[in-house]
């Protein structure tokens, strides 16, 4: 037997810009995991990222034309639901920036608290992992695609070249990752499976996107690292988020389209 959403006053409507191949497809994620468990209904847009109409788009919402952005609508005309509305993290009335600041709203506004770790031992693992993989990890994997990227958009005569050129570069910064992979090696057992702890958590949506693109790049070396393979194969099997692969198109990220 099915198991039913379990209640929550849903007082706004999200609606999500998801740029194709970005990391609003954590925000997604975590859309579709509130959406199955307590009915939350939200908007989607899918802007193709090659598109020069996505900056623009995206720009009319929030001067920082980057994905995700999140813009919230009441639900009804209640005073309640407006002023909820209204109230964000962010300096522009019912628009929601910044992906940790999009998922803890959604863990605070359309959840039950699944999300919360279950002791303070947790909810410092909790924090730490947010900020590593948030940080950390995806600045370093940042300094990787800025040379990989840069070059692959070059014509075809002296891309070959520029690739060699920037190559020693990148495999420093590929390198440098190893200490962090180390790390939430490490940090993964039996006992505590997430990186938020015994159950899955704000750590975890925030540690998929850099994690998703060190796998499908080959910055991290799954048989090295056997347990952050483990914790990655369980977050691809969730049902919601293979829902949000196929409802937001494009997440391809060794080519970006």
């Amino acid at each position: 037997m099915a198991r039913q959403p379990s209640p929550v006053q849903q007082k706004t409507v999200p609606t999500l810009y998801n740029m194709s191949s970005s990391q609003a497809f954590n925000c997604l994620w975590a859309l579709e995991e509130v959406s199955a468990s307590h009915a939350i209904k939200y908007e989607l847009k899918n802007l193709d990222r090659r598109d020069r109409q996505t900056a623009k788009t995206l720009g009319a919402i929030f001067p920082v034309n980057k994905s995700p952005i999140v813009t919230l609508a009441p639900i009804d005309s209640t005073p309640e639901a407006e002023a909820a509305a209204s109230t964000t993290y962010q300096v522009l009335p019912g628009v929601l920036t910044e992906s940790r600041l999009i998922l803890q709203f959604i863990s605070d506004h359309y959840s039950t608290g699944e999300w919360l770790p279950s002791s303070e031992e947790d909810q410092r693992r909790d924090a730490f992992f947010t900020e590593l993989g948030h940080v950390s990890l995806l600045l370093k994997i940042n300094y990787c695609l800025v040379f990989e990227v840069l070059a692959s958009f070059l014509p075809f005569g002296i891309r070959h070249l520029v690739s060699l050129i920037f190559s020693p570069l990148v495999n420093h910064f590929i390198k440098d990752q190893q200490a962090i992979y180390g790390i939430m090696e490490g940090a993964l057992t039996d006992e505590k499976p997430w990186f938020s702890g015994e159950k899955i958590g704000l750590a975890d949506f925030n540690m998929s996107f850099p994690i998703d693109i060190a796998v499908q790049r080959g910055y991290l070396d799954v048989g090295k690292f056997p347990k952050i393979k483990g914790w990655h194969e369980r977050v691809v099997k969730r049902e919601a988020y293979r829902r949000a692969l196929v409802v937001g198109g494009v997440y391809d990220l060794k080519k970006f389209a």
